[in-house]
């Protein structure tokens, strides 16, 4: 159809901006990674839930939709500990005991100061069009950081170590900590062209991500990270083995997908033609 052709259109103008700004580029997945996330799920948003967004997005500044999203999407990670902003911090993760496979909100979200009430608080601050567009912005800032940060197995690990922040290990003759390793050593190794990951991503998705979402499915995807955190995210011992840092590769790329592909399913929810009331 003629809207198809036309997104298709647009999501090639946006991967040709990526690779013009962006490679080669090689950073942590702090920035890349929810830049990645941002651009994939934008290219799988419905026409008027993207027109909503880019509305939301133009606020502050003039820029492209490329650099909107990479403001917005990494702004959580700038602002978490500055003065006034130090309540945002619990909020990127959740931190689950090592005893149980189980999310509960109760105990592992006191207050719904964790990633995963989060999600559902902005997705639902999205719904409300009398919200101030600055306000507006930056809940869909939250909500594009806080899925990409739920996707990272580590943000939904242990408090004991502080999710692997304190696990040092060896990889390639370097000392690291395990979370670091996750977030921007594997990425750094693999990322030559962030577009052409973005194209990948958009690729292996639908063409149109369904609008048909369930708030309740946020715990079903902590439940995931946590399994990863607990089975996988893991050495056997302090030296990283090219296979570990191999299979840490293949589930940050399958990570970043389901974001994505998530990410647009909110968006497209509460923002295109919503089929779901979102409740607190």
């Amino acid at each position: 159809s003629y809207a198809i052709r036309m997104r298709t259109k647009e999501f090639f103008i946006l991967v040709g901006l990526v690779s013009v700004m962006l490679a080669p580029a090689a950073m942590a997945w702090g920035p890349t990674g929810h830049r990645i996330v941002g651009a994939a799920a934008h290219a799988m948003l419905d026409p008027k839930a993207r027109a909503e967004v880019d509305g939301i997005l133009a606020f502050g500044k003039q820029e492209s939709t490329l650099e909107a999203l990479d403001r917005a999407c990494n702004w959580p990670d700038k602002i978490r500990d500055k003065a006034g902003w130090e309540w945002s911090s619990p909020l990127h993760y959740v931190n689950i005991p090592r005893s149980t496979r189980h999310y509960l909100a109760e105990r592992d979200c006191p207050e719904g100061r964790c990633v995963t009430a989060a999600i559902t608080r902005y997705a639902n601050e999205l719904l409300q069009p009398q919200l101030s567009a600055e306000r507006r912005w930056q809940a869909l800032a939250f909500l594009c950081h806080f899925v990409g940060d739920l996707h990272q197995p580590l943000h939904a690990g242990f408090r004991d170590d502080r999710g692997a922040n304190q696990v040092k290990i060896e990889y390639l003759g370097q000392e690291w900590n395990l979370h670091r390793f996750w977030d921007s050593v594997v990425v750094g190794e693999h990322i030559d062209n962030e577009a052409d990951m973005i194209s990948h991503i958009v690729s292996s998705g639908p063409l149109n991500s369904s609008s048909n979402w369930n708030p309740d499915e946020v715990i079903q995807w902590t439940g995931e990270s946590h399994a990863l955190a607990m089975d996988a995210a893991y050495p056997e011992g302090t030296v990283i083995s090219e296979e570990f840092a191999r299979q840490t590769w293949q589930i940050t790329q399958s990570q970043w997908l389901k974001a994505s592909l998530r990410l647009a399913r909110i968006l497209n929810a509460v923002l295109g033609e919503p089929d779901v009331t979102l409740v607190d």
